[in-house]
């Protein structure tokens, strides 16, 4: 069974004749033809790893079925939520941390003098363990606060925990949200179809035109630090920044679009992080609903910032370590967490000084330059991060770092040309699409929400732009033989 990547034209062709079959056939054969096209999907990327989604959905469903029974007849709870959980994220842990947790206690050994060598099993790692994990725990979670009630309907939990167009990368659904919408049969109109469609198309153009085009280029430079020093490497880390976020957003826009296209409507999961002015802002841009998810089931749940400011800054680095340790069992993505707690941490002590400098220069809150170097600072702050993220040890990560700092003898524009996808062209190509995407959504920021009014705008010039669009794509698109539509970076999380 050949995977079947949303950037593919697969699978266009599988969410359009689903779509139809969904839209004509009664509302009880509807739900198991999603169920069908839900199965279908995820057995396209991992068939052998089925039997884990379904376990943990069991196990969260039946949970919840007892938390709720516990909850109504006055008994203790907490203990119960604690197995339910525990027991959900057992296959994650095993799955994904095994080799981290043996190399770790391989180096407590070696620390007490003992020489003794471990071999972790290697396990598959199931597609999107990490975000149906984290679905599983908040429906727990609601359930025992009684925010939500259990779920009741099987055929209606699996699909919440298995619906194809998250379930690989996201965005992580609550189920308040998304599991009210699967009991009654959702209505779709013309311009939700066409709405769906522009966001599908845009998500393409954000995939294949940009993202798609740096990879390659990203991969080049990062592989071979020691020879291309300078330029090369400045160029490689800051594209990267922009080839995760046109790769993770364009995942979004492609899969939000497929869910409504069926009439389902799914969390928004970015807001302009880029043009943040603080990292506490881009949290709340960035990756929304995995930063809210953070922010309700660990950082509240350990005290928020109702306690003293010693103790939230450490609530707050708690957060990000785990959000680090969530992306990958290695310590460069624990470092990768662990700066953005400390950027957030010294935003705050700095705060107070940080005030009254600007007030003493008589620089206003809403002047364009301050907004201008605030934005330049938080993204050039981000990307830094990046470098630990893309990076595969920290020895490679700090091999970049270093190649940062020194000049490199290679002619940058000759490498371009000869490494670049399609050469200074296909180069130029990707830096006026990052200024293009960067200049709407300035228009975006500034304006308000542009899109809805366009889309159902001037109809000829509307219709223009989408077929200009289709084309770009269809032309400018990363494709042929030698291209691989494996996956999203987030896919692998």
């Amino acid at each position: 069974m050949a995977i079947i990547s949303l950037s593919s034209i697969q699978y266009l062709f599988f969410i359009f004749v689903f779509a139809l079959f969904h839209y004509f056939i009664p509302f009880c054969a509807s739900k198991w033809l999603l169920l069908a096209a839900c199965i279908y999907f995820y057995m396209s990327w991992t068939p052998t790893a089925l039997p884990v989604l379904l376990t943990v959905t069991l196990i969260s469903y039946l949970g919840g079925l007892i938390l709720e029974r516990l909850k109504m007849h006055g008994k203790q709870s907490r203990p119960a939520l604690a197995a339910f959980i525990i027991f959900s994220i057992s296959p994650l842990l095993v799955c994904k941390y095994t080799s981290f947790f043996v190399d770790c206690l391989q180096h407590v050994f070696h620390l007490f003098g003992q020489h003794v060598t471990l071999s972790s099993p290697s396990f598959l790692l199931p597609m999107g363990i990490s975000f149906f994990s984290l679905q599983a725990v908040s429906y727990l979670v609601d359930v025992e606060k009684n925010k939500f009630a259990a779920e009741h309907n099987f055929l209606n939990y699996f699909l919440f925990m298995s619906f194809f167009p998250s379930v690989t990368s996201g965005p992580i659904c609550r189920a308040p949200d998304l599991l009210p919408q699967f009991r009654q049969k959702q209505k779709v109109s013309y311009r939700m179809v066409k709405h769906a469609c522009l966001r599908i198309l845009w998500g393409f153009f954000l995939k294949l035109v940009i993202a798609d085009r740096i990879a390659p280029w990203v991969t080049f430079i990062y592989s071979n630090t020691h020879k291309y020093a300078g330029l090369p490497m400045w160029s490689a880390v800051l594209l990267y920044g922009f080839e995760i976020y046109m790769d993770f957003a364009g995942y979004t826009h492609i899969a939000l679009g497929s869910a409504e296209l069926f009439g389902f409507h799914l969390p928004e999961n970015f807001n302009l992080p880029y043009l943040s002015r603080s990292i506490r802002e881009f949290w709340r841009r960035w990756h929304i609903s995995f930063s809210t998810w953070l922010r309700d089931y660990i950082y509240i749940p350990l005290g928020g910032n109702r306690c003293s400011k010693a103790r939230k800054y450490f609530n707050v680095m708690m957060t990000f370590v785990v959000s680090g340790f969530w992306h990958g069992a290695g310590l460069n993505f624990i470092v990768w967490g662990t700066l953005h707690g400390i950027y957030q941490i010294i935003g705050g002590l700095l705060a107070p000084a940080r005030e009254k400098l600007t007030n003493r220069l008589h620089i206003q809150q809403q002047s364009k330059l301050r907004t201008l170097l605030s934005t330049l600072f938080i993204f050039c702050l981000v990307d830094f991060t990046w470098i630990f993220f893309r990076c595969h040890s920290m020895r490679n990560a700090l091999s970049v770092i270093n190649a940062l700092m020194h000049n490199g003898t290679a002619s940058f524009l000759q490498l371009v040309s000869e490494q670049f996808s399609n050469g200074l062209p296909g180069f130029w190509l990707v830096i006026g699409c990052i200024a293009l995407v960067m200049m709407l959504e300035c228009l975006q920021l500034h304006c308000g929400r542009l899109y809805p009014k366009w889309l159902h705008g001037n109809g000829f010039l509307q219709w223009s732009c989408i077929l200009l669009l289709l084309i770009f794509v269809a032309i400018c698109g990363v494709y042929g033989p030698s291209y691989s539509a494996q996956s999203f970076i987030y896919a692998k999380f």
